[in-house]
């Protein structure tokens, strides 16, 4: 029994990336407001969601405060 739990986890771990890949914040804002709509709890998704903003904010402050160190870099020839 622990190994098919640990398996279906697994699978749901894949499914979670593979969703994560192919959309953005607004999609899972939208699926969040979606599911709250039909009386689902989504508090965990709302403070992953707030979560993901605020790394999105610091590393856009990083990007416009130090711009060179995301230019890639050149290879000495």
């Amino acid at each position: 029994m622990r190994r098919r739990d640990a398996a279906k986890a697994a699978v749901r771990n894949v499914q979670a990336i593979e969703w994560v890949r192919t959309h953005t914040l607004r999609d899972l804002e939208d699926l969040s407001n979606e599911m709250s709509g039909l009386g689902e709890d989504v508090g965990d998704i709302v403070e992953l969601l707030d979560d993901l903003k605020e790394i999105d904010q610091s590393l856009h402050q990083v990007w416009d405060s130090a711009p060179e160190m995301c230019e890639p870099a050149e290879i000495a020839g």
